[in-house]
């Protein structure tokens, strides 16, 4: 089996031309940038690929964006007003992490009490923790992996956000809350792979018979 974890495009958010405190987190959309990047990575995952996988992706609209503009990237279609030739799953447990409703100032004036209590263990103000977000997450998994089985598929694409990118990755390895800290979040569109680990080039982590690549790491704790 092969699940490859893609993060959303450039979005308004990131760029600062959206805020939480104007905006509901989940109908902020990608910037031109961001549409580029989709379909780079749909490029890069190939047709095959994304046609032999079960495609499940968070319903906010960065992400389904992004699923879309992949899938225009890969040549499956012309356009992303087009209906995909195979089925896509979403899951609302793939959102991201809630960072609450009042925007980047407040975000930005909670940095000193998440530093101090701990990344993982930090709730936002009207938001949530990670260790939160790691419940639904696990939820998310056992559920997919019960799937995976029954439609007998070697291979998925998941399209969400980077903190919850990140949590799979740490329910699925089982890592530590110190390994945890050590996931920085994925930028834009990057592609990370978990799968056999003696068909993972350079692996960050294994556990078992599974390997994963494509993670930036830091020796700084999480960011």
């Amino acid at each position: 089996m092969i699940i490859k974890l893609l993060r959303h495009g450039l979005s308004g958010a990131n760029t600062g031309e959206e805020d939480l405190k104007d905006v509901p987190d989940h109908k902020i959309k990608l910037v031109p940038k961001g549409i580029e990047q989709a379909r780079a990575a749909g490029v890069k995952l190939g047709p095959d690929f994304i046609r032999d996988s079960i495609v499940y992706c968070s319903p906010y609209k960065r992400t389904r964006q992004t699923t879309l503009e992949a899938l225009v990237g890969a040549g499956l279609i012309k356009s992303s007003d087009e209906k995909p030739p195979l089925r896509l799953y979403e899951d609302p447990r793939l959102r991201e992490v809630e960072m609450g409703y009042d925007g980047q100032e407040s975000i930005n004036a909670q940095r000193e009490m998440r530093d101090k209590i701990g990344y993982f263990w930090y709730q936002m103000e009207r938001g949530e923790s990670p260790v939160q977000a790691y419940d639904r997450v696990s939820g998310f998994l056992e559920s997919f992996m019960r799937q995976m089985k029954r439609k007998n598929k070697k291979s998925a694409l998941i399209v969400s956000h980077g903190l919850t990118i990140r949590i799979f990755v740490m329910r699925f390895f089982h890592l530590t809350v110190e390994e945890f800290d050590l996931m920085r979040s994925p930028d834009n569109c990057d592609i990370i792979t978990i799968g056999p680990k003696d068909e993972i080039a350079n692996p960050q982590f294994v556990s078992g018979k599974w390997a994963v690549s494509g993670l930036r790491l830091t020796t700084e704790g999480a960011k």
